[in-house]
């Protein structure tokens, strides 16, 4: 993405994910101190970007990282982490990754029979960013509370005061979400309208294999690529082409 000559002042800092290609196409990465979410069906990369998200600021720019596990096991993130040549236990040694499984946590707090929700997890990020001085948080993913809503009415008004809070810590957020194969672009059709960005990620049947895709389909103060773009998975992890598919 080209900025024109005196339009650089315009440009909201931003927080860069290190992710080969995508940073390139929203002005260098998400806006610092944003909430941003990630949606994808099955399979199509989202917590693979997650991970690179949170691991690249722990590593390449001095950012502490926590990576909040609501549905996956401490074990499997641990596992994708080692496949793509990332030390989670040094980077844990030197306070820089905090890799937190809360489903243990949301299981034993559970109040007859209702999942912990939302309040509860702006109550425990509260304590753990205070605790941690991190700079970058991924939720994985607000699927698993979100469940528990009797409406989306409810899911609305909590997720706005959960991510106003977020907001208000400072630090850059990366939720994740489901996405229907063939169907909405969110599980529940609410969570997109809350966040600052809106990335989606598509797998596409083309001639008998699936494709992974990414589309940016909303960044607040950023002129941002709205074209859809190729993702592969190389060893290193998640590459955005800048090519389109057309």
């Amino acid at each position: 993405m080209i900025v024109r000559p005196g339009t650089e002042r315009l440009v909201a800092p931003r927080t860069p994910t290190g992710i080969e290609g995508f940073d390139r196409l929203v002005q260098g990465g998400f806006p610092r101190g944003s909430v941003n979410l990630i949606a994808g069906p099955a399979g199509s990369g989202k917590t693979l970007f997650a991970i690179q998200f949170a691991h690249n600021g722990a590593t390449l720019f001095d950012e502490p990282a926590a990576y909040l596990a609501l549905e996956e096991s401490r074990d499997s993130v641990d596992r994708v982490m080692a496949g793509f040549g990332m030390d989670l236990k040094g980077l844990e040694e030197a306070g820089k990754f905090f890799l937190i499984d809360l489903g243990a946590i949301r299981a034993g707090s559970s109040r007859d029979g209702v999942a912990v929700g939302l309040r509860d997890l702006e109550d425990f990020l509260r304590s753990c960013i205070a605790s941690t001085q991190i700079r970058r948080l991924v939720v994985d993913s607000v699927s698993a509370i979100a469940l528990h809503y009797r409406s989306p009415a409810d899911l609305r008004e909590e997720m706005f005061a959960f991510t106003r809070f977020l907001r208000d810590t400072g630090v850059t957020s990366l939720l994740i979400t489901e996405a229907p194969e063939g169907g909405r672009l969110t599980r529940f059709g609410v969570e997109q309208f809350l966040a600052d960005s809106f990335l989606h990620l598509a797998l596409e049947d083309v001639k008998g294999e699936l494709r992974r895709t990414l589309t940016v389909r909303k960044m607040r103060f950023t002129k941002h690529d709205t074209g859809k773009h190729p993702v592969h998975v190389t060893r290193e992890g998640l590459v955005v082409s800048e090519e389109r598919v057309t």
